[in-house]
């Protein structure tokens, strides 16, 4: 565990265009409108988070669902990582340890289990496929599994669960006595008119064993804010707060106040986001159009592009290219992204398309040239 998650790379020496962020970099935001940071008195705030926020949060979650949740099954964390890190100490413990991840899953998954003192499972499901089949779960599920980690939508392909799927899924793991963390942190993202199914929609309570972790960094272009959270079942929300208490000690508080104002007062300028973002996704997959060798199929939802370049590799691709491909396409062409391995899907890229249109048109000329040229 000594390199850095393959994302936090956010800038690149010389000329090298970067496609590799994981975060909103489309302009949103009136900067006029941000809160001035207070320099008043700032007391520690609850280790759960604000009670006003919590309820806008439960407000903000069941949104369009039918399940209800109080404001004491909400911790508020800073970013939806330590939610699932949080979720994961708490739920993880005796023998029963190993955590299922269907492939392609988000890089930071197995690490964060690993360092829960878990065993990530990966589950092989193929990209663009949102959840694994219960026959393929079962297979793999002993008596030391805890937990499964579903993502939906699905960094890195942007594949989305179904609610005829996630049904099942739930029920599935309520049957074993698993938790089921569903992770919905790009649901929010408005690329499409209707979200992404959440669980918040399929049942008129939350189920006890479900963990559901979300935030501001993809719905509302606030990464840089660090603001998340975890709802759960009462019991299961206590030993989050209990394990928050000692890891946080609560989020920001000037962070909360933002926070709780973004989700109480809306943001007017989310669907101008998503029609902006889907220009850009048609940009992107017209970028890959035609590439003999090379696959690109239009995500459900997010942010990424996650093209197939097995058949590329495999046929047309200079030695180079097939040893180090990322960094075959960062020195030698001055484009970064991301190693589809760091997700368990080797042959592949991911890309966002929330970037400001010249960077990620110079990208993706940059690419297009890459993968063309004889």
């Amino acid at each position: 565990m000594t390199k850095l998650a393959p994302t936090a790379v956010t800038e690149q020496s010389g000329d090298v265009v970067v496609l590799s962020t994981g975060d909103i970099r489309v302009a949103q935001h009136d900067p006029g409108a941000v809160p001035v940071a207070r320099r008043a008195d700032q007391p520690y705030r609850s280790p759960a988070g604000d009670r006003a926020l919590r309820e806008a949060i439960t407000a903000y979650a069941a949104d369009g669902g039918t399940a209800t949740f109080a404001p004491d099954q909400v911790v508020v964390t800073p970013g939806a990582r330590q939610a699932i890190f949080t979720a994961l100490l708490s739920v993880l413990r005796g023998d029963r340890r190993e955590v299922l991840l269907p492939t392609p899953y988000w890089a930071s998954f197995p690490r964060l289990v690993e360092m829960a003192g878990g065993t990530p499972v990966p589950v092989p499901t193929e990209p663009g496929q949102g959840a694994p089949s219960l026959e393929a779960l079962a297979r793999l599920t002993t008596e030391r599994t805890a937990m499964l980690i579903l993502n939906s939508p699905r960094n890195p392909d942007g594949a989305v669960v179904s609610a005829e799927e996630l049904r099942g899924i739930t029920e599935w793991t309520a049957e074993r006595g698993l938790t089921l963390l569903f992770d919905q942190v790009y649901r929010g993202v408005a690329l499409y008119e209707e979200p992404a199914p959440s669980v918040t929609q399929l049942y008129p309570e939350l189920p006890g064993h479900v963990v559901l972790t979300d935030g501001l960094t993809k719905s509302h272009a606030l990464a840089g804010l660090r603001l998340g959270w975890a709802v759960a079942g009462p019991d299961t929300a206590t030993r989050i707060t209990a394990t928050a208490s000692h890891l946080i000690g609560g989020a920001s508080g000037v962070v909360q106040d933002i926070a709780q104002q973004v989700l109480t007062t809306g943001e007017p300028g989310r669907r101008e986001l998503g029609a902006r973002l889907a220009t850009h996704l048609d940009l992107a997959l017209d970028a890959f159009a035609g590439i003999p060798g090379v696959h690109c199929a239009r995500p459900a939802g997010g942010i990424f592009l996650f093209p197939d370049l097995r058949g590329w590799l495999a046929d047309s691709a200079p030695p180079q290219a097939r040893e180090d491909l990322v960094g075959w396409l960062r020195t030698q062409h001055e484009v970064a992204v991301v190693d589809g391995a760091a997700f368990g899907a080797p042959g592949h890229l991911r890309l966002s398309f929330a970037l400001p249109a010249d960077q990620l048109k110079d990208g993706l000329h940059r690419l297009r040239t890459a993968l063309t040229r004889p």
